[in-house]
């Protein structure tokens, strides 16, 4: 009898333990999911962009975009040409 209740109670912190590992697993699914379309969405924005945006950096610097390559964009603030990275630009402002 003591041995059948050994074996029982095994085998519930077995199913516990897999119990565990499959909600930790299914929650780094998603999170690795959602920070996939994030990355992709931010790729679209940045492929997107033209010579005429008016967007603003990280830094917070709203302008107009006079030049962009691959890697690299100027862009134009009330006199003032900035060269940023590419990636450097955070949104892009609409002329409301």
């Amino acid at each position: 009898m003591l041995i059948a209740q050994n074996s029982g109670e095994a085998a519930s912190g077995a199913f516990n333990l897999i119990l565990i590992i499959v909600v930790f697993g299914g929650l780094f699914l998603f999170m690795s999911l959602r920070q996939r379309k994030r990355l992709r969405e931010r790729n679209e924005f940045l492929a997107t962009l033209k010579v005429g945006d008016t967007v603003r950096s990280y830094g917070g610097v709203l302008g107009t975009i006079e030049s962009i390559d691959d890697e690299e964009a100027v862009m134009v603030t009330e006199g003032t040409r900035l060269r940023l990275v590419r990636a450097a630009i955070a949104a892009r402002v609409s002329s409301e």
